[in-house]
């Protein structure tokens, strides 16, 4: 009984922040870029990386704090940052879309890393991924996984 009751708790503690995103209001402000979003799916549930850009409407900056989705256990946010020697991945704790700007996560910049999918991705599905705001708001967008950026 007490193993079940860990469980249940692990799962919960996992899932609360998805949960938790169908009670916050969806941002209007923020939108995506067309033709922007998308997963490089890799074989055997490697770490893919993700990519899109974001759009912000309002009068005020706004920041992305935590990104989640039912289809994957851990997404975190890198930026690639090169030297005259070597180039190496950072991991960031949030970034910002500027008021009436954009904030872009493309190749040799910046992107999500999309780690431990829940269950079998292959090209051709699409990850449900939510965006945490600093306004307190969620923005909610399916991000199509596929093997290169011109198969749409």
């Amino acid at each position: 009984m007490r193993l079940l009751a860990l469980l249940l708790t692990g799962v919960l503690t996992w899932l609360s922040p998805i949960s938790a995103s169908a009670k916050m209001p969806v941002s209007t402000d923020i939108t995506s870029v067309e033709k922007s979003v998308w997963i490089r799916w890799l074989p055997n549930a490697l770490p893919a990386a993700g990519y899109i850009t974001l759009k912000n409407s309002s009068e005020q900056p706004v920041d992305v704090t935590k990104i989640k989705s039912p289809d994957y256990q851990n997404i975190a946010i890198y930026q690639t940052v090169n030297d005259a020697e070597s180039s190496k991945m950072v991991k960031l704790d949030k970034f910002t879309i500027p008021a009436k700007g954009e904030f872009a996560l493309v190749p040799g910049k910046y992107h999500l890393m999309f780690e431990k999918p829940t269950h079998l991705i292959t090209p051709g599905n699409d990850a449900r991924v939510i965006f945490f705001l600093s306004d307190g708001k969620v923005f909610k967008v399916k991000m199509p996984v596929r093997t290169s950026p011109e198969l749409y």
